[in-house]
């Protein structure tokens, strides 16, 4: 790994109130770019869900990249955009300073996160493109919360979507009393346009009540001109999803240097 300058703070603190922790990558890409990863854990919005742990920011750092974790504002004391505004302060914190996370090394800037973290990353990608924020090289969506109607076969063999379920309770709260349901920021998967985007890998689990919505994401990614894959994983914690990490970091690195 490139070395050089500064070693990165191990947590920073916004203006609007996130924090900042970071995870250093552990393995290089094969060139001399890195992969500055800004995480979004998940939760549920609220912060009740327990992980399904696809992903995590010390994995993401065992594939390769340099990983920066935001704790961001959650309903229903700040429902939506609270978390969004706060996590695209982040994102272009990062795109202002990036050598300093990644030891003055070029870097190729992601977004990622986990159920609802997924949501806000997926979000955050159509901000970027939307407002003229930084040039994303790739996002990782690991089972992401992208449907709020919670009425697919996935949703119902789980026996997930009635008004205890904690899916329910989070979109609640994240949508407020607005029920924002047409907003692409809020529900990146009802965005009418989706082309334009950077390349997306979408990691999933064929029995996880979220399966569905995250096949439908990719889906419409590739139906508008989006790269995306989606990757259906068995070994959740362990090497499948570390290796298809590491391919896609490689692969999306690349192409930002092209």
């Amino acid at each position: 790994m490139d070395t050089r300058g500064s070693p990165a703070p191990s947590a920073l603190r916004l203006a609007a109130g996130g924090e900042l922790q970071f995870h250093p990558a552990r393995r290089a890409l094969g060139g001399r770019t890195r992969a500055l990863l800004l995480w979004l854990p998940g939760g549920g919005f609220t912060g009740d869900l327990p992980a399904a742990s696809l992903a995590s920011p010390a994995l993401l750092a065992q594939a390769g990249a340099d990983t920066v974790v935001l704790t961001y504002p959650r309903p229903p004391r700040d429902p939506f955009p609270a978390g969004l505004s706060v996590a695209f302060e982040a994102l272009n914190a990062l795109a202002h300073q990036p050598g300093r996370w990644t030891a003055g090394a070029p870097a190729a800037l992601f977004v990622g996160g986990e159920d609802a973290g997924g949501n806000l990353a997926a979000a955050l990608a159509l901000m970027a493109r939307d407002q003229l924020g930084p040039t994303l090289a790739g996002q990782v969506l690991a089972l992401p919360m992208l449907d709020p109607r919670l009425g697919s076969a996935s949703m119902r063999r789980a026996a997930c979507g009635d008004l205890s379920c904690p899916y329910t309770q989070g979109w609640k709260a994240y949508l407020g009393d607005d029920a924002r349901t047409d907003h692409p920021y809020a529900v990146p998967l009802h965005a009418s346009r989706l082309a334009g985007l950077a390349p997306t890998l979408i990691l999933a689990r064929a029995d996880h009540p979220l399966a569905d919505e995250s096949r439908r994401y990719g889906a419409a990614l590739r139906a508008q001109g989006s790269p995306a894959w989606e990757a259906m994983l068995d070994d959740s914690a362990g090497t499948q999803a570390e290796s298809t990490l590491h391919s896609f970091l490689c692969e999306a690195t690349k192409l930002s240097e092209g």
